[in-house]
């Protein structure tokens, strides 16, 4: 992904085939000017490129591609990238050029592109180094909408890491700007996110009283998908508040999901947490076995996740029998597919169970075979984790030997870590 001046493309075509400034120029342009052109201290008029373009024979409309267009043309093939080999390495090539040529509104784009990126991947400590430039290059750009994004970013990178106080205040911030120039995407998404704050910080009233505002805002979004999200989050918060319209903000958000199961199956997740998070045991584990009725069967992997994460909500609220019922399956899935991972958060999902019920012979195997597939990819802390964990169940067995092996084996990994 090189970027050549026109004055640069000039030179090379020229040396390559061994042509004098003078040559080239014949008696149609002054060899100071061509020289000023090559080193880019001069803009060629058209006039110069088509000269020059059938002199050297070179396609007009390469020299016409100017720096400028070359990092425009970049920047749309790497938003329509799928984002691996290179990508932050050829962004952060496109942002050296964009500030070197004070292409601020370019390098704003770049910026943008560059901390979402860094968001999406959690690295925390690089969008801490990243922020100031982002914030300087945002100023340069000189643009009211490149200063809402901007706080958009900031909000992101402040939810991710857990300062939803913080990231409240930019979203309002962007609310209120927004405002100015009436409803819009902007608007309603920030509205959006500043109740996503507020609930976890569980300030449902709080969230509850902006769901509201976000719902006349609904229309605003172009996605059907956020559409749904926005009747999804004013479902819970109805849950949680106790109010009476709770069923009809749910059955407008499947309607939004349409034929997207694996959304729709993740909101009836969610509406299910909530209903348990409430005391409505009997009524989160219909709600939990709906949402995996409605996971599509065919994308295996996503549902073996989807399935130990319902799991994991059954057992912390003691519903252990369904909670096998899924195990066994998400245990014969998991080897279907041969995942490791799951294969052994599918066994150690089993072992709770056994465990719960009192079976402690049938748990130990389902722990070790745990166990046995965590040494094989687990880190350190996770290892630590299970051995505490395996020490722990030891101890209940009342098998002194095992239990002071594995707490030992715990102690000797913790200095490590």
């Amino acid at each position: 992904m090189e970027i050549l001046s026109t004055g640069e493309k000039i030179r090379r075509a020229r040396i390559y085939k061994g042509y004098t400034l003078k040559y080239i120029c014949e008696d149609k342009i002054s060899v100071s000017k061509m020289s000023c052109i090559e080193n880019g201290k001069v803009i060629p008029e058209d006039w110069i490129l088509k000269f020059i373009a059938n002199k050297l024979d070179l396609d007009i409309e390469y020299l016409r591609n100017d720096v400028r267009s070359q990092i425009r043309n970049n920047i749309e093939t790497l938003n329509k990238s799928d984002k691996k080999l290179n990508y932050e390495e050829d962004l952060e090539y496109n942002l050296s050029f964009s500030e070197e040529y004070h292409y601020y509104e370019e390098a704003f784009k770049i910026m943008h592109m560059i901390f979402s990126y860094n968001i999406n991947k959690g690295r925390f400590e690089k969008l801490q180094i990243l922020i100031p430039k982002y914030y300087d290059i945002c100023l340069k750009s000189k643009s009211s909408e490149n200063q809402l994004t901007y706080y958009m970013d900031i909000g992101s990178y402040l939810y991710d890491s857990n300062e939803y106080g913080q990231a409240a205040g930019y979203y309002n911030t962007i609310i209120t700007e927004s405002e100015k120039t009436g409803k819009s995407e902007v608007l309603a998404k920030a509205v959006f996110n500043e109740c996503a704050c507020y609930i976890m910080m569980n300030d449902y009233k709080k969230a509850y009283e902006i769901a509201k505002y976000l719902i006349e805002l609904v229309d605003c979004f172009q996605d059907n998908i956020k559409k749904a999200e926005s009747y999804h989050m004013m479902a819970i918060l109805s849950l949680r508040m106790k109010k009476n319209d709770f069923e009809d903000y749910e059955q407008k958000s499947y309607k939004l999901y349409g034929e997207n199961k694996i959304y729709k199956a993740n909101a009836i997740y969610n509406y299910a947490e909530a209903m348990f998070t409430l005391g409505l045991k009997e009524r989160g584990a219909e709600y939990i076995i709906k949402a995996l009725e409605c996971h599509p069967k065919e994308k295996e992997e996503s549902l073996v996740s989807f399935m130990i994460m319902c799991i994991d909500e059954l057992i912390k609220n003691n519903i252990i029998d369904e909670a096998e019922k899924i195990s066994d399956e998400a245990i014969n899935y998991s080897i279907d597919i041969d995942n490791i991972k799951y294969i052994e958060k599918a066994y150690h999902c089993k072992a709770l169970i056994l465990g719960k019920k009192n079976e402690l012979q049938s748990e130990e195997m389902y722990m070790n075979l745990s166990l046995d597939a965590l040494m094989k990819f687990g880190n350190k802390k996770q290892i630590y984790e299970r051995y505490l964990e395996m020490g722990n169940m030891y101890h209940k067995m009342n098998n002194v030997a095992e239990s002071i092996k594995y707490f030992n084996s715990a102690i000797n990994l913790a200095k490590k870590i």
